[in-house]
């Protein structure tokens, strides 16, 4: 049963049909996609569409949606202060800690990391991205007290 979508970009949209089983494998889906094979009615054949300029593909449950104001999101939710995160460097070690909830996490070169391991040597590590081979978030937590020199920190 192939899924109805829309792709937005920006000044007009795109509507159509895509099947799951001619997109990339998931593992794939990091890496950019150019265009989708995609159909403008259900049975028609499919076409690929550029995805040039588009600002996301939606998959969505009807074509005509609802209204912006309707939407929901957690502004009066106050955010949680770390993320607790894995590393894993090139030579293979993997390391677990807490990281700020920030912007900094997300746009700066490295970010300061509290390890997980109560009985480890290491209270604080400095982790520089580019040693990394995979860094996943593993939940979110509220800071505890060993978090309060990462404010100092940045």
């Amino acid at each position: 049963m192939p899924d109805k979508v829309i792709i937005q970009y920006g000044d007009r949209a795109v509507r159509g049909y895509v099947d799951k089983e001619e997109w990339p494998p998931a593992k794939e889906l990091g890496h950019e996609l150019f265009s989708v094979p995609m159909r403008s009615e259900e049975t028609e054949p499919g076409r690929e569409i550029s995805l040039v300029g588009a600002k996301c593909v939606f998959f969505v449950k009807t074509f005509t949606g609802k209204p912006h104001e309707d939407l929901r999101f957690h502004d009066d939710v106050p955010p949680l202060d770390c993320l607790w995160v894995r590393v894993v460097f090139r030579d293979g070690e993997v390391i677990e800690g807490l990281v700020r909830n920030s912007c900094s996490f997300v746009s700066h070169p490295g970010f300061f990391m509290i390890p997980t391991d109560p009985e480890g040597n290491n209270w604080l590590i400095y982790v520089i991205k580019e040693s990394l081979t995979d860094l996943r978030i593993l939940g979110l937590r509220p800071a505890s007290e060993s978090l309060q020199h990462l404010e100092r920190l940045g």
